[in-house]
């Protein structure tokens, strides 16, 4: 099912770079490698098309399959990132090093099929600068899993005003403006792409597949990663966990208040009652359970704030092979993310003080007194 415009506009662009995340993808990335491929060369004729691999440190290999895969192919690049930076940095990593009119993001497990690549691009050329796919099934999914993935987007929609779409993937097409701005414009340490391009509001259109069985190897979102990233969409875009120690302090309050007037009319009515203190424990466990929680949520929001404070890159760059056929000075890179491969010797860092004295010295008209042959006239 497609959700497209039937008015075309023709595009000057015709470049196509494809970001593909990985973590331990040894095993499988050379099958993925190569339909993906043979799906960007039937393109060759609309498109110059790049794949941009970006490598989280693993454990079993994948950085140096991807060199051999770099090496082979002049229209494969790499970032071989230093630190883990997670499923969503590694994206940015990626989209950060594109200069392409069009960027596909999508995984190396060839659960996002390439085949999809095509009929993106059509909707894309329909006016739209993003193209969210949609997970209607997702093969081998446990009954639990797909329980858990249906409440967090519920529960997202409840509490946040974002538009997120119920089973959208990281397995997207966005026009060249949409990656200017996650790159450069929002400056967030943690961003939830799932939730920040539905929040820019710009024209979207979308497609539904049913993702596949892994080809090879494992899930690396375990349990408690998809808990943080859950956390960390609901963070991002919502204020209401926040309110819950107010909710929870008004129903307790007029629970009190309930319960001290039946006490008191039963005591004025002349019963007697007795000593509750089997009732005082429960309530005193109730209080400090909600406080608990809430100091918790509290906790949990000043984290973020933490972290955004310190302002410590996210993303560290270790090596970096660039696709060859393009110019790679139209690449939006930060200089501050790039680790060097090495630092510069004293006589180079003494060239280069020397180097920048004399510049300002010429472009003042003065004399360079640490250059003694300007000083010698």
């Amino acid at each position: 099912m497609t959700n497209i415009d039937s008015n075309r506009v023709e595009r000057p662009q015709a470049t196509l770079d494809v970001v593909v995340p990985l973590y331990n993808e040894a095993e499988g990335i050379l099958l993925f490698h190569h339909e993906l491929v043979s799906v960007l060369d039937s393109l060759r004729d609309r498109y110059v098309w790049s794949v941009i691999y970006v490598v989280d440190p693993s454990s079993d290999g994948t950085a140096q399959r991807v060199r051999e895969l770099a090496a082979a192919d002049a229209r494969v690049g790499a970032i071989i990132l230093l630190r883990r930076a997670g499923h969503q940095m590694s994206l940015i990593a990626g989209m950060e090093r594109c200069n392409a009119g069009v960027v596909v993001t999508m995984d190396g497990d060839l659960q996002h099929p390439p085949t999809l690549i095509p009929q993106m691009l059509d909707l894309y050329e329909t006016g739209v600068d993003v193209v969210q796919t949609v997970r209607s099934k997702t093969s081998g999914q446990g009954r639990i899993s797909r329980a858990m993935s249906g409440a967090f987007y519920r529960l997202m929609r409840r509490l946040s005003n974002v538009p997120i779409v119920e089973g959208g993937a990281d397995y997207r097409l966005m026009s060249a403006r949409v990656v200017d701005i996650l790159c450069n414009e929002i400056v967030e340490s943690d961003r939830f792409l799932r939730g920040l391009i539905p929040w820019l509001g710009l024209p979207t259109a979308t497609i539904s597949f049913e993702a596949p069985a892994r080809q090879a190897g494992r899930s690396k979102y375990s349990l408690s990663r998809s808990f943080s990233l859950a956390a960390s969409g609901i963070v991002s875009f919502s204020k209401a966990p926040l309110y819950l120690g107010i909710v929870l302090g008004l129903v307790v309050s007029i629970l009190g208040l309930l319960s001290g007037a039946i006490a008191l009319v039963v005591r004025l009515a002349g019963a007697d009652v007795p000593a509750g203190w089997t009732t005082l424990v429960v309530m005193v466990a109730i209080l400090s359970g909600m406080q608990l929680v809430t100091l918790g949520l509290v906790g949990l929001y000043l984290g973020v704030v933490f972290d955004e404070a310190k302002k410590r890159p996210q993303i560290l760059v270790g090596e970096v092979l660039s696709v060859t056929e393009r110019d790679d000075s139209a690449f939006r890179t930060k200089e501050r993310r790039i680790v060097p491969d090495r630092a510069p010797s004293r006589e180079e860092a003494s060239h280069g003080v020397r180097q920048r004295e004399a510049d300002v010295a010429d472009s003042r008209g003065t004399p360079n007194l640490l250059d003694p042959e300007s000083s010698s006239d």
